[in-house]
């Protein structure tokens, strides 16, 4: 049987991951930093990692001594470990370049054959923002290190899209500039099969996105339909955002790179090739019925 360690395992890719390794018989060896959170099903309807896992293994990653022995017996590592918010602790250096630097060392050392990482579509594009520079400098170091390896790059996630319904309840719709934007968020459990197919095949880089294309005007007016509710508008436009972009600086670093990320994609179309079934409309929907 084949085996595979999945760092980042309690995130919204990394679940789906688990669940999708584990659908097509892999014993499968799950990272993660909090275990309880590893016992709980993830607030956009994530698989609980504990119940599909053949072994928990708990470590911070941004502290090289913790992972000894991670990679012993694996044939394969998946990562899409990287900071999504903000903890006032670590920087996007310390979590998305050193802590896979960690693990990448830790899989040389074990003669892991291969390293999938999941980085961002349209990182060229949008290299001023450190959270990008620090996904690109450890693609930079995977692609040197001598492992087999390949990058996956997805749009955006549903779980991102969550934020849409989050603001429709709340009666408040914000938009960056006309909302007229165009991309093709991706379902984790879809884009886990993405991963796992690039796990087995041989492409090197791989762009992925859902199989539906929005406007973000499009999925904010979903959102409210969903909901049952109208929502007051607030269009920002995109000079503004920039400038919130600029003073977030002075304040957070983490802060200013979602705030800057948020401004640069609002500007640029993010459609890469389709993959997958599941529709938007379907989440959000099971979204509400849950509550969450």
């Amino acid at each position: 049987m084949k085996k595979v360690l999945v760092a980042g395992s309690t995130g919204y890719i990394g679940s789906h991951v688990v669940q999708e390794f584990k659908n097509r018989g892999y014993w499968v060896r799950a990272l993660a930093r909090d275990p309880e959170k590893a016992k709980k099903p993830g607030p956009h309807l994530e698989p609980v990692v504990a119940d599909l896992a053949d072994e928990l293994f708990t470590a911070d990653a941004t502290k090289p001594e913790n992972l000894a022995g991670v990679c012993d017996g694996i044939e394969i590592v998946f990562s899409s470990l990287g900071m999504t918010r903000p903890d006032f602790v670590h920087s996007s250096f310390d979590v998305d370049y050193k802590a896979n630097l960690n693990i990448m060392r830790e899989a040389m050392k074990a003669k892991v054959r291969k390293f999938v990482y999941i980085s961002v579509f349209n990182a060229q594009k949008m290299m001023e923002i450190e959270n990008i520079q620090a996904h690109e400098k450890f693609v930079d170091e995977l692609r040197a290190s001598g492992l087999e390896y390949a990058v996956v790059r997805p749009t955006g996630y549903f779980s991102d899209m969550a934020q849409f319904l989050n603001m429709a309840r709340n009666g408040f719709m914000f938009s960056l500039g006309d909302g007229q934007t165009r991309s093709n968020p991706i379902h984790g459990a879809d884009l886990a099969k993405v991963c796992v197919d690039a796990a087995e095949g041989d492409a090197k880089e791989i762009d992925a996105g859902g199989p539906e294309i929005f406007t973000y005007r499009q999925v904010a007016m979903m959102a409210a339909d969903v909901v049952k509710k109208q929502p007051f508008n607030i269009e920002l436009p995109t000079w503004l955002a920039d400038g919130i972009a600029a003073v977030t600086g002075v304040i957070n670093r983490d802060i200013h790179d979602i705030a800057l990320f948020a401004a640069t994609v609002s500007k640029n179309d993010t459609v890469a090739p389709q993959y997958g079934t599941h529709r938007l409309r379907e989440f959000f929907e099971e979204m509400a019925a849950k509550g969450s």
